[in-house]
């Protein structure tokens, strides 16, 4: 998912460059117009990477939140699963001490 997102933002950011760049250099400007157009470009283009970064930052808190849910749900499971274990162990040793106790009173 990580990987993803950094492809979607790197797409991002190249394709705005991409079209800003192609757009600049088809229209007949003076350079002084082109100059402005060029900062207004990067303006936009640094705002999109920045807005970009924020949803992937975004993404990311909320893939922790899940993440850290999902691991609670695991660790709560396995704490069950060893105290049902843990019980079962007793009540056996319980079971093998009173038949150890009553071979002996046989004896």
């Amino acid at each position: 998912m990580k990987e993803r997102n950094k492809g979607l933002l790197w797409g991002a950011l190249i394709g705005s460059i991409a079209g800003s760049v192609t757009a600049l250099l088809l229209a007949p400007k003076s350079g002084r117009e082109l100059r402005s157009d060029i900062a207004a470009g990067a303006r936009q283009v640094g705002e999109k990477v920045q807005e970009a970064a924020e949803r992937v930052g975004e993404q990311g808190v909320n893939l922790i939140g899940v993440m850290t849910d999902r691991a609670e749900g695991v660790i709560s499971d396995i704490q069950s699963w060893r105290q049902q274990k843990e019980s079962w162990l007793a009540d056996e040793a319980a079971a093998a001490r009173v038949s150890s106790a009553e071979a002996a009173d046989q004896d």
